[in-house]
């Protein structure tokens, strides 16, 4: 396999692996999102709770001032009981949906990981060539040099157009 092809591959297969850790980094963000949203929702759900305390204690305070009876006490601490456990029971959906999303994160972080190694073998690949080339141009400036100097040439001169040639190929 041919160096100009071995880079090729290597740049590819980098190139590759951004477009997927850029696919993984938006799910990333979005789960993210995901999570937040379902933790505003339980903090809103846990400010309710003290309120309804306070609500069933002037429910209990007002019935027993007014002596409404046994049964109207009961049926007010029942509905009361009832309301507070389905925010509970709510909250305790939304930390199943919290962890749901957290196992995905999760998930994606480990991708995320093995394209980075990936793309970083890649770029490593890639860069040692890249050093070979820039030492053999270095050895062509001396050479170079060193020949137009025994020439008369103005070294110079002949460094700069070697270096502009080099450079356009």
């Amino acid at each position: 396999m041919s160096f100009m092809k071995k880079l090729g591959d290597a740049f590819n297969k980098a190139g590759e692996k951004a477009g997927e850790f850029a696919d993984f980094a938006s799910d990333k963000a979005s789960t993210m999102a995901t999570q937040t949203k379902y933790k505003m929702e339980q903090q809103k759900l846990r400010g309710k709770i003290p309120t309804l305390y306070k609500e069933l204690g002037e429910k209990i305070y007002l019935a027993m001032k007014d002596d409404l009876g046994h049964d109207v006490l009961t049926a007010t601490v029942a509905d009361y009981t009832k309301q507070i456990d389905e925010v509970n029971a709510e909250i305790v959906e939304l930390d199943k949906k919290i962890e749901e999303v957290a196992q995905g994160v999760d998930e994606v972080v480990e991708v995320e990981e093995q394209v980075v190694e990936t793309t970083e073998a890649a770029v490593e690949a890639a860069q040692a060539p890249v050093e070979a080339v820039e030492a053999v141009q270095a050895n062509v400036v001396e050479e170079v040099q060193s020949t137009t100097v025994a020439s008369g040439e103005v070294p110079s001169q002949v460094a700069q157009e070697t270096t502009m040639n080099s450079e356009n190929n």
